[in-house]
């Protein structure tokens, strides 16, 4: 089988070059392995861009891909030995921190949301929160459709219901292929490849298994195996990482998989699974490409569209994450039309930094990606609708807004510390 190049990338060597490369930008961060190449991640090769740290506006060091867990915690931690990364293309050399003196962590990436908890957390703390950085960010960047990858010989297309996802995946009496419809005649066991660290990735397709089958799948959250049970070990393959998950699948016959869009032709039924659902009365098959961004946010003049916040819950974060509610089930679990699997990616911030030049590339980032005359180049993503990019730009860069970034009324005597 052949995946994306994503799937095939050679590992940066480490040298005097590479740490050199990465002192030499100041605004450090990390997290959620699905947007590393959209950023312009730590393991792409060394001149590598993102829409992080591309011309003509650089200064956002290599983005390291982590886990969102782990980068939600270096974040809020301000501990940059929590971004650790495999310095050469060998899978077994143990991970070490991808800088060796500590910095300060700016910002961290992920499709985790932002908890309650964690914001209550933030504006408490003495001095690695709101008192000590401003209030907490939380902004989303482009939508994602997260694909389920397959390994099954002899089959040029799978196409499978929501309901059978839920089975195969978290139904600990669904070990074989020939127990789902369609598979009939396919004897073999089912191989279970997921991500065993807190994936912001796990955290949107279990959102979404969860909405479809609250029983096999009774909450969400970003850890596979706190809402699955996987203790079937020859079922369930547990992974580090989206390159983890793909180099599993290669090896593993009869496994199936959840992955961030990059990492796979998306648009191919002969490596992704297609999700089969009724729309308008037909039953069709969505593959991954089949996004309808509509239907999953809805227009600002739509019931039920998932809009951004205004009033006093615009100041707080976690209400910024798109697909959070305080409880129930988020309408972005289970859109009614397209491809259903699908969430966002966000970037977390303070709202202030001590270093000027930081606070300039952050505002700058902000111009370039959310501003009228943004020409970010999102795929295989999708990128925000005009509304929710007008909305984050007018909070968080205008000049007349309190909530933007570097706010001398708000961040005098504070900041992320250089």
């Amino acid at each position: 089988m052949k995946f994306s190049v994503f799937q095939c990338k050679a590992l940066l060597v480490v040298g005097a070059t590479t740490w050199a490369l990465a002192a030499s930008a100041q605004v450090v961060g990390g997290g959620g392995t699905l947007p590393e190449g959209l950023y312009g991640g730590a393991q792409f090769p060394v001149g590598s861009t993102g829409i992080l740290n591309r011309t003509p506006v650089p200064g956002f060091n290599a983005y390291v891909g982590v886990g969102s867990g782990a980068g939600k915690s270096a974040f809020f931690q301000n501990n940059s030995n929590l971004l650790v990364w495999n310095h050469d293309a060998n899978a077994s050399t143990p991970k070490v921190p991808f800088y060796p003196t500590p910095v300060t962590v700016d910002y961290a990436g992920s499709e985790s949301l932002v908890t309650a908890a964690e914001e209550t957390a933030y504006d408490a703390h003495p001095t690695l929160g709101k008192a000590s950085f401003g209030p907490l960010i939380q902004v989303p960047v482009v939508l994602a459709a997260v694909t389920v990858p397959y390994n099954i010989p002899g089959r040029s297309s799978v196409n499978l219901t929501s309901a059978q996802l839920a089975q195969i995946f978290a139904d600990p009496t669904i070990t074989h292929w020939n127990q789902v419809v369609g598979f009939s005649t396919l004897n073999q066991p089912i191989k279970v490849i997921y991500r065993a660290e807190s994936s912001g990735t796990t955290e949107i397709f279990l959102r979404h298994l969860n909405a479809v089958n609250n029983t096999l799948v009774p909450s969400v959250g970003s850890t596979y195996a706190s809402v699955v049970n996987v203790g079937n070990a020859s079922k369930y393959i547990p992974v580090t990482g989206s390159d983890g998950v793909m180099a599993a699948l290669l090896a593993t016959p009869y496994a199936i998989a959840y992955v961030s869009p990059e990492r796979v032709a998306l648009g191919d039924p002969a490596k992704v699974v297609a999700i089969s659902r009724a729309s308008g009365g037909v039953l069709q098959n969505f593959l991954p490409s089949q996004v309808d961004v509509a239907a999953a946010l809805g227009t600002p003049a739509s019931a039920g569209a998932i809009l951004p916040p205004t009033g006093p819950a615009a100041t707080q974060a976690r209400n910024w994450g798109i697909g959070y509610v305080a409880s129930g089930v988020s309408p972005l679990a289970n859109p009614s039309r397209g491809y259903p699997i699908v969430g966002a990616t966000h970037l977390i911030f303070s709202q202030c930094y001590a270093s000027a030049a930081d606070n300039t590339r952050i505002r700058n980032f902000f111009a370039q990606h959310y501003g009228s005359a943004s020409g970010d180049v999102v795929h295989p993503f999708i990128k925000l609708p005009a509304h929710w990019r007008t909305a984050i730009y007018n909070t968080f860069f205008a000049t007349n807004s309190v909530q933007r970034i570097g706010n001398p009324d708000v961040c005098t005597g504070k900041g992320r510390p250089v």
